[in-house]
């Protein structure tokens, strides 16, 4: 009997997302929080690469790591494993934004 990895709904007539194992509901609501972090991220990203002023660059990086670590924790409060591209893009930038302090 299908059962969402969130909520714990289950049912027969249950529909459950095959590649998150989240009902639809379950499923909209993680789509819509995790689409405002990603638009952050990919905000932040665009303007890194526009800067030559290192604080800003600091400060750019500070905001992708810190909405990347909010996507994985929204990724994990939804029983759901965060991307191996997530996790090596907030290492990335808390490296970039290390050297731009320096």
């Amino acid at each position: 009997m299908p059962q969402c990895k969130k909520c714990g709904k289950k049912g027969l007539f249950l529909k459950i997302e095959e590649d998150t194992g989240l009902c639809l509901s379950c499923g909209r609501d993680f789509a819509e929080k995790a689409k405002v972090l990603t638009e952050k991220i990919i905000e932040a990203k665009n303007r890194v690469r526009t800067t030559k002023d290192s604080k800003d660059i600091s400060s750019l990086c500070e905001a992708i790591e810190r909405n990347g670590n909010e996507l994985v924790l929204l990724h994990r409060d939804y029983n759901l494993e965060p991307s191996q591209e997530l996790l090596d893009l907030i290492e990335t930038y808390k490296k970039m934004g290390e050297l731009a302090e320096k």
